[in-house]
């Protein structure tokens, strides 16, 4: 197939955009679910959890920048978008190929240092404090590794057909070569080999706790105390904590499916190792790219129960707010009586009377400063009045 986006048929090109136009959106709405799931629970900022937002920062970048403007050069079979835009869309997309190989790496060594290490050794290396400070060092040092080439002219970027988008451009084969033997290594070979060790480990642990755990129901009374001493300091041991491990390494798993195809097709086409690299498959290369972003989010939903629990509050609260509102339109009405400062729901079921006697608090924050306590409930039969 031609390199040429304007050699494609109409078939291809409606595929190719519905499908990223699809991943677009996906990624969009997962990141973002991500985001809104933090803001609102507290609980889920938690120094492993920060790596999973920031983790979701660089999917949403790629998703708010680099997606669309590939959809738009799908759809025309060119780049129309200017050189600004070209060297905005090269630099992000680096960019996020670069962060989130490595976010990942640094995700599983705080799973292994978290179920393997003491508390201490934990809190040592991965506080809230030093996580963040971590994280903000990988964004910078990716920024300048990716700027400072370009601004002193060793590279440039300009439109590759192939990717459907722009991408980095190398001026000479010393220079190409002096910059994936810092590149792949740094941000696919160890990354890589720090997550299949660190997830081992964990894996491992896991499997030992739970063959101690089968020990101690078999034999309470004798293993009771061994147990006790070996797991002292490994509270850290409960069903959330595994079920976290697992739901990072299936994060871990997808990650590698999707990233390993992108580095070999990348090293394939830069250095000439096939004689001529069809369209399709350095489209391909890039749609594996997208994908990671894309299920990430998802992953996260499917087995990490507390984003779970927390994207069904998010998703559900304007459903349930409408069946509140029938609810009460539609079952019984809510009067308050000013003089005798009750209120009374009066059921058209069960004609039933509840009373709720209202007092004032100042601690609560509301329009009317006001709470409603329970002090008497009296159902009664259904009858043509009732009084109280």
């Amino acid at each position: 197939m031609s390199n040429d986006l304007s050699s494609r048929s109409l078939s291809i090109i409606v595929v190719e955009v519905a499908s990223l136009i699809i991943l677009n959106v996906l990624s969009l709405a997962g990141n973002i679910l991500i985001f809104i799931s933090a803001y609102t629970n507290k609980r889920l900022r938690t120094a492993t959890n920060l790596y999973i937002i920031a983790l979701a920062l660089s999917d949403l970048i790629s998703a708010l920048i680099v997606m669309p403007l590939s959809t738009g050069v799908l759809i025309s079979g060119k780049w129309i978008y200017g050189d600004a835009i070209c060297e905005l869309h090269a630099f992000v997309s680096m960019f996020a190929i670069y962060v989130s190989s490595v976010t990942m790496g640094l995700t599983a060594v705080n799973r292994y240092t978290r179920m393997c290490k003491s508390d201490k050794q934990y809190q040592k290396w991965f506080s809230m404090k030093k996580s963040r400070m971590l994280l903000v060092f990988l964004w910078v040092f990716v920024s300048c590794y990716i700027a400072v080439p370009r601004l002193s002219g060793l590279q440039r970027y300009d439109f590759v057909p192939g990717y459907g988008q722009c991408s980095l451009i190398h001026l000479s084969e010393f220079g190409k070569k002096i910059h994936y033997a810092i590149v792949i290594p740094s941000f696919c070979i160890i990354p890589l080999t720090a997550t299949i060790f660190c997830y081992a480990k964990v894996a491992k642990m896991i499997q030992q706790h739970n063959t101690s755990a089968s020990v101690t129901l078999e034999r309470r009374s004798s293993a009771r105390v061994a147990i006790g001493r070996q797991f002292s300091q490994r509270s850290k041991f409960s069903a959330h904590e595994i079920k976290l491990s697992k739901s990072l390494f299936a994060v871990v798993f997808a990650f590698m499916i999707c990233w390993i195809p992108f580095w070999i097709i990348v090293c394939l086409r830069r250095f000439r190792l096939v004689s001529k690299m069809p369209r399709n498959v350095e489209l391909f290369c890039m749609f594996v790219f997208y994908l990671s972003n894309t299920i990430n989010p998802f992953i996260y939903a499917g087995m990490n129960p507390a984003f779970r629990r927390e994207f069904r509050k998010i998703l559900l609260r304007k459903r349930w707010r409408q069946l509140a509102v029938q609810s009460a339109n539609t079952v019984g009405k809510l009067t308050r009586t000013e003089d005798s400062q009750e209120v009374v729901l009066n059921s058209q079921n069960s004609m039933s009377l509840l009373r709720l006697h209202w007092v004032t608090t100042p601690k609560i924050i509301s329009p009317t400063n006001q709470s409603y306590r329970m002090r008497h409930v009296a159902f009664r039969p259904s009858t043509s009045e009732t009084s109280c």
